[in-house]
């Protein structure tokens, strides 16, 4: 890679002690600086590291790592092209000269939120002034929505009148028709003619992380069907991948370091009012993969607030398995009942449960009694627990058949418990609730454990899967290094791209990564604190092919290649359009051994990293426990080192073997 490319450039220009400095108190030592963690609590030990040399960050609590472009992703919930705009404005760095059809859409996207704001305007001026407004009117004050929700959230009332908002709309604000249909707040009929596409109805606007009104959610008064009513999907608005309460909520998801997500708007305007500010909801939809990776910049507690009735646990049910499918996870051993060794994903998130008392909404609840809220948030149960509930209650455990049913539901998800502690407790739970004995029950669960030992998870969604599925694989020729700016002579360097290549054509490759990973790590636990055993932490010296990576399982990666590349930024684009024609993979047969290869010269470099970054802080600790913590890691990688398996000479990487003698 040369300087040429932005994202060196921005890393070239942004001094990631002074940047990270503006928002974390540091302190020097050595050649390094520590602090408390931003990203979790610690009031203890500092366990947050920032390196000059390498321009990149450490937390050995919470293996927080990587760039500038990392930290400001975390540290601001945003994704990584709005990160990139952020450092760019920052540094002065030109990204790639704007097209006119990149002006064009700005100038359509600008127009759209302008008629929304203006919708607004309309909507609340009916809701608070007009006569037409009173059963609406009625409504807010049902649902003891006060004037701080009214204003904060802009609540309106949308006439039952087909025509009124368009009028307003064209007329006196001299938008086009068909601007207001493209906002989703107008219908255009076969003859040419336009309605408004919200009659009747309490509207609660919809905005984006930012603030700004990107659709609308309109409540039906009465029995007219649909209850509730969204926005269409335009430019501006996808409802797969907004949060309604995301704007206000932001500041207090991080603060809290905790996010409640409730079932719909009138629950986070009653918790929000209440002072409870860390509330989001879906819009009517289930969980979405792309909502889990929101909520995953910003926290890693999730508690799930949805109604008692039959479609809420339904719905939490969906829930838990979006977020155990998305949520950042690592890969570990797990021993099954048989003996065998299972790999378990091991969901890096605390996933509880609140219970509402049946028939009762968060906004019921709190006009009761709002101090009931911190005590069902403290109490809310852990996922297991939550599944011992819900998938027993329609059995009576007095009658075989049931037992046998509850055993056949529940013992699936125990066996795949990666914690031991955890997985023996709900062994025992289930022989009581059973009553059986325990040894009966575990020799049930190794009849069971065939089924599920080669499983990580429930099966995953393409999101969270590796590898191009789609009608286009991604192919490469070979081609010289030299050829283009990306070229580089790090023989580590060439193995990462080599292997992002391979997982993007292979989920059988990523799945036998991810084990290489976590098996070479197992029996170091002072090496884990340092060294991730994630995918994305093989590509944390290169931020392009670790957002390339994070981009495609973002998108899906049975989705069209050609799709997938036009949805990723400029710099990135152009990288992975190099890799499709510089990299070539092997035949068939070789391109798991080359790809397991890789990844062993990468870890490699990282472990070697490593050693020379823990002496350096050794030399500046002082402090008698954190110096036997340093030198027990520093054993701890070293025998990392010598675990790792000496590369045999590639057909790819024909010099690997002059390796040899450098490590």
């Amino acid at each position: 890679m040369t300087n040429n490319s932005v994202i060196e450039q921005i890393k070239e220009r942004v001094d990631i002690v002074e940047l990270i400095a503006a928002k974390v108190q540091l302190r020097k030592t050595g050649r390094s600086f520590v602090g408390f963690c931003p990203f979790h609590s610690n009031t203890r030990t500092p366990a947050f590291t920032v390196y000059p040399d390498s321009q990149s960050f450490h937390c050995f609590g919470c293996k927080a790592s990587g760039t500038v472009f990392d930290f400001v992703m975390r540290s601001e919930g945003i994704e990584f092209r709005e990160a990139l705009e952020l450092l760019a404005q920052r540094t002065g760095v030109e990204l790639t000269p704007r097209t006119a059809l990149d002006d064009e859409r700005d100038h359509v996207a600008e127009r759209l939120g302008e008629i929304n704001a203006a919708a607004a305007r309309f909507f609340q001026h009916m809701l608070l002034k007009s006569p037409h407004g009173a059963e609406a009117r009625a409504y807010v004050a049902k649902r003891l929505i006060n004037e701080w929700s009214l204003e904060h959230f802009q609540i309106g009332y949308s006439l039952d009148n087909y025509t009124r908002l368009f009028e307003y709309l064209t007329v006196k604000q001299s938008y086009d028709p068909d601007e207001v249909v493209a906002a989703g707040l107008a219908i255009r009929r076969d003859d040419g003619s336009y309605f408004d596409r919200f009659r009747g109805r309490v509207m609660f606007p919809i905005r984006n992380a930012k603030g700004l009104i990107i659709a609308y959610g309109g409540r039906a008064m009465g029995d007219v069907q649909p209850k509730y009513l969204n926005s269409p999907q335009t430019l501006l608005f996808d409802k797969s991948s907004v949060l309604y309460g995301l704007d206000m909520a932001r500041e207090a998801i991080r603060a809290q370091d905790a996010v409640v997500v409730v079932e719909g708007y009138v629950d986070v305007i009653a918790l929000h009012q209440h002072g409870f500010r860390n509330v989001v909801a879906p819009l009517g939809t289930a969980l979405t993969a792309e909502h889990v990776h929101i909520i995953n910049r910003l926290t890693k507690n999730i508690y799930l607030a949805l109604d008692a009735d039959t479609a809420g646990i339904r719905a939490t049910l969906k829930g838990l398995q979006t977020l155990n499918d998305n949520l950042d996870a690592t890969l570990v051993p797990v021993p099954t009942p048989s003996g065998v060794l299972s790999w378990s994903r091991n969901v890096d998130a605390n996933i509880r449960i609140i219970e509402l008392p049946d028939g009762q909404d968060p906004d019921e609840l709190l006009a009761k009694d709002s101090s009931l809220w911190p005590t069902l948030v403290e109490t809310a149960l852990p996922a297991m627990d939550f599944y011992f509930q819900v998938l027993t209650r329609d059995l009576d455990l007095d009658q075989l058949a049931d037992k046998r049913s509850a055993l056949d539901r529940l013992g699936p998800l125990i066996v795949q418990i990666a914690n031991q502690l955890e997985q023996t407790h709900y062994v025992q739970q289930l022989a009581h609730l059973l009553d059986v004995d325990e040894t009966i029950l575990r020799r049930e669960l190794r009849r069971q454990a065939p089924a599920v030992k080669n499983r990580s998870s429930p099966t995953p969604p393409p999101s969270a899967r590796a590898g191009v599925h789609g009608t286009q694989p991604l192919r490469s020729s070979r081609a010289a290094q030299s050829d283009s700016g990306f070229g580089t002579t790090s023989i580590a360097q060439r193995a990462a791209e080599y292997l992002l290549m391979c997982m993007l054509n292979s989920t059988e490759i990523r799945e036998a990564v991810e084990q290489k990973l976590v098996a070479d790590l197992q029996d170091f636990p002072f090496a884990q604190t340092c060294i991730a055993s994630d995918v994305e932490s093989l590509f944390a010296e290169d931020d392009e092919l670790r957002e390339i990576w994070r981009a495609r399982q973002s998108f899906g990666t049975d989705g069209d290649v050609m799709q997938w590349l036009a949805t990723l930024p400029e710099p990135l684009r152009n990288r992975a359009e190099h890799l499709g024609r510089s990299v070539e993979l092997p035949k068939e047969y070789l391109v798991s051994s080359e790809a397991i290869e890789c990844v062993t010269i990468v870890q490699r470099e990282i472990a070697k990293r490593w050693n020379t970054r823990l002496p350096r802080m050794l030399a500046s600790t002082v402090d008698e426990a954190e110096i036997n913590t340093l030198y027990a890691r520093v054993a701890d990688i070293q025998q990392y080192l010598n675990r790792l398996m000496t590369p045999r000479r590639s057909s790819t990487f024909d010099d690997l073997h002059t390796r040899h003698s450098n490590t």
